[in-house]
């Protein structure tokens, strides 16, 4: 079955395919995809209970956002690196002009602050999507940049051709955009009933697909899908650590991406489309679990080394280790692993040992070594340091 406008503005695709999965019995289909949910709650559990503070995990949330607003932009086929992304917000904020790409990226920072605040604000009761709130969505992305005949955070007034194979909207006129905008905001609102229509991911999924299908404005349809994909996850609580849409993974598998969103017109069958993004989501969040474990083995690293920095051998004897050995450690830890050659040309490095003979490094070398706080290896027959984490799996405390 093709995709009409009339089965469009039902919003019944997902409910079509729960009543397929009953009729023909596809209990593993239903077992799929809550397994991989049940994995992606007991992650996000764990990511959530982690407590975040100033100077360490706040920088995880800090790159994910960064990092989500360059691949929602990167789709569109503007390519930006996290510090391009970063320069652009500080010209934003000193007032100075901006490039086009610079103000892609602040128009896409603003629409995710707008998203944010609106569910903050919003926080105690149940969330009420509006078409304002999607407008004014687009109006932040598409705002101060010339895209033809886009009018920022109004509907079109002609039916362009997008995508990949192009195609037009089902949407010929405004009053059809319109009208497909109240039924959709209205199934936002609706609560689902099945296993799928009521998973907050397989909507949040299916919202994005919607929107886009829609194609209610002259451009920048695209990332404003995904802002509200990644708002009915920000409204559910799902993507609350970390604020970002699935547009990192959008971005990486951009072919496939194309192919899911184009299959569903032509099948009306959304169940591919709906466990690609589920598995997407569960990569997100193992990613950000990993980043969350390594920077509580980070903390855990440097408190060892303040435990032995504070540590006598025996009473009226030397340190175990020194103020110079925590520095090189909190050096290490922040930066990773890195050449051995460029660690020891950092300015932080030549401070330490300031004065202090090449013989003393050495040995500070050597003791950081000998009690596994630091680990050398070879790569591409260059000599590498980093800190040595795998020492915090066997220490032993005793009391």
């Amino acid at each position: 079955m093709i995709l009409n406008l009339e089965k469009l503005m039902k919003y019944d695709l997902i409910e079509d395919l729960e009543s397929k999965m009953q009729e023909e019995k596809e209990a593993k289909m239903l077992f799929d995809f809550l397994g991989i949910y049940q994995q992606i709650h007991s992650i996000d559990q764990f990511i959530r209970d982690y407590p975040s503070q100033p100077g360490s995990t706040d920088k995880i949330r800090r790159s994910e956002f960064v990092s989500s607003i360059g691949a929602t932009l990167a789709i569109e086929g503007t390519k930006l690196t996290k510090e391009e992304i970063e320069i652009s917000f500080q010209k934003a904020d000193l007032h100075k002009d901006l490039e086009r790409k610079e103000q892609e990226t602040q128009n896409t920072k603003r629409a995710y602050d707008y998203i944010i605040d609106l569910v903050v604000k919003n926080r105690k009761d149940k969330f009420i999507y509006k078409e304002k709130y999607i407008k004014q969505i687009h109006k932040h992305l598409t705002d101060n940049i010339e895209y033809g005949l886009n009018a920022p955070g109004q509907y079109r007034d002609v039916n362009p051709i997008y995508g990949e194979p192009p195609r037009r909207s089902l949407c010929t006129t405004k009053r059809k955009v319109e009208l497909a905008m109240s039924e959709f905001t209205d199934w936002l609102n609706k609560d689902g009933a099945g296993l799928l229509s009521s998973n907050s991911i397989a909507r949040a999924v299916m919202a994005h697909y919607y929107l886009a299908e829609i194609h209610p404005f002259g451009d920048g349809n695209g990332r404003t899908a995904r802002a509200l994909e990644a708002l009915v996850l920000f409204a559910n609580g799902i993507n609350t650590y970390c604020f970002w849409s699935l547009a990192n993974f959008w971005s990486a598998n951009r072919n496939e991406y194309i192919v899911y969103l184009g299959n569903i017109r032509s099948t009306c069958n959304p169940w591919d489309y709906i466990m690609w993004g589920l598995n997407g989501y569960l990569k997100e969040v193992q990613r950000i679990k990993g980043l969350v474990l390594k920077k509580a083995k980070q903390l855990m690293l440097m408190d060892y080394v303040r435990w032995l920095l504070s540590t006598k051998k025996h009473q009226k004897q030397e340190k175990k280790i020194n103020e110079r050995i925590e520095g090189i450690l909190e050096l290490l830890t922040d930066g990773g692993e890195m050449p051995l050659a460029k660690f020891l040309s950092y300015p932080q490095i030549k401070t330490l040992y300031h004065k202090r003979s090449e013989p003393t490094r050495y040995r500070d070398f050597e003791k950081m070594k000998n009690i596994k706080l630091i680990r050398f290896f070879e790569k591409d027959n260059t000599k590498y340091i980093g800190p040595n984490y795998q020492l915090l799996e066997y220490l032993e405390f005793r009391v």
